[in-house]
């Protein structure tokens, strides 16, 4: 499309879009432009219509497809109906952007991605935490050899919260919900995005609160080996981790180790009102917790804070300034459709493996995943 503003529709109006997407429309308004939102139950204290009086509100995802100035429709809907509205978009030919997780299965992506190549529309998943301050830093850690080879590889999202959660959409066992793909898929994707795909899956999943349903899991383990290398990735969850500091990356490899601890700050201050633009947002209040140990002169050297000119505030904006030009001069989407189907395909095999208690290999077909 022409280098103009982007109109945009929000289907949906829980949490995602209120902080991971609004905000960052109205912090680029001179690319795109918050037209529509798709809300079919509005409450009296949930009203898009009395939140952005100057947008035009929907109940219905079909009435708002109909308009033919919407050119690209964000959804951040429950994840099992991510298929269908997504496909709905692409037949409307409105580009898409899809919260994570992409779809429940990797079939259900693969459809999505051959119809919107046919189509030739955009289609892009919100993977935000590939711009996770810690994150980007260890990318950069990665990419100038400062590791060296890589021999383990851990990342965790834990927390501790034993307590039953309220009762809400991913308190069901519907498709696409679990601690695997509400959080899985953020970890997955940051080790596909870095080390590319592994070789072999081993799944644990289950749930460690009481007295819930076994059939959604609340936390999991799953590691992912890559044979070439040797290398050994941990992807972990739990919601009984009693720990003032939560370990969030722990990297080792033959020339250094990256030692990180606690989330990314860019949610809390969303969800606190702080605007993507404002000058401080992305950066911690206190000083971050990582440290990287590298070997100088035969020995090792332990740096609190270490590198700090590789540091960069994290920057969930990027997301969509290169959705911009995405749409506007042909450059790649922010998040590639083919390998967000590829993370989806993983969580499924890790799935498997925990049903069956065995380590798979990514290479052979799965019935119930290929």
């Amino acid at each position: 499309m022409a280098a103009e503003c982007i109109n945009v529709a929000v289907i949906g109006y829980g949490l995602s879009a209120k902080i991971f997407h609004i905000p960052f429309l109205l912090a680029l308004s001179s690319s795109f432009n918050l037209y529509a939102i798709v809300q079919r139950n509005p409450q009296p204290n949930n009203d898009a219509s009395k939140d952005y009086p100057s947008t035009r509100t929907y109940k219905s995802t079909e009435e708002m497809l109909m308009n033919p100035s919407v050119h690209l429709v964000i959804i951040t809907s429950t994840p099992a109906t991510h298929y269908s509205l997504c496909r709905l978009c692409l037949e409307h030919q409105k580009h898409v952007v899809v919260e994570k997780p992409f779809t429940p299965t990797q079939e259900e992506a693969g459809k999505l991605i051959e119809l919107a190549r046919q189509r030739r529309l955009v289609l892009t998943v919100y993977q935000n935490r590939r711009w996770d301050a810690d994150f980007m830093f260890l990318s950069r850690l990665h990419a100038d050899g400062v590791l060296g080879r890589i021999a383990e590889f851990e990342t965790h999202f834990d927390r501790h919260r034993p307590e039953l959660p309220a009762e809400n959409w991913k308190t069901r066992p519907e498709p696409g919900t679990g601690a695997i793909y509400d959080l899985g898929v953020h970890l997955i994707d940051q080790i596909f995005v870095l080390c590319g795909l592994p070789d072999r899956v081993t799944g644990v999943l289950g749930t460690q609160r009481q007295g819930g349903s076994k059939e959604i899991d609340d936390s999991f383990t799953v590691l992912l080996h890559y044979d070439a290398t040797s290398l050994l990735a941990t992807v972990k969850a739990a919601v009984v981790s009693p720990e003032t500091q939560q370990l969030r990356f722990w990297v080792r490899g033959e020339k250094g180790s990256y030692e990180k601890y606690n989330l990314d700050c860019q949610e809390p201050q969303l969800k606190a009102g702080m605007r993507p633009n404002e000058p401080s947002f992305g950066e911690a209040e206190e000083e971050e917790a990582y440290a990287v140990t590298t070997a100088e002169d035969g020995r090792l050297v332990h740096i609190e804070g270490a590198m700090k000119e590789r540091w960069k505030p994290g920057s969930y904006i990027s997301f969509y300034e290169t959705l911009a030009r995405c749409l506007t001069h042909g450059e790649a989407p922010p998040v590639d459709a083919e390998g967000a189907r590829q993370v989806v395909r993983l969580i499924q095999l890790a799935k498997l493996s925990s049903d069956r208690g065995m380590t798979l290999s990514i290479k052979e077909k799965h019935k119930s995943v290929d």
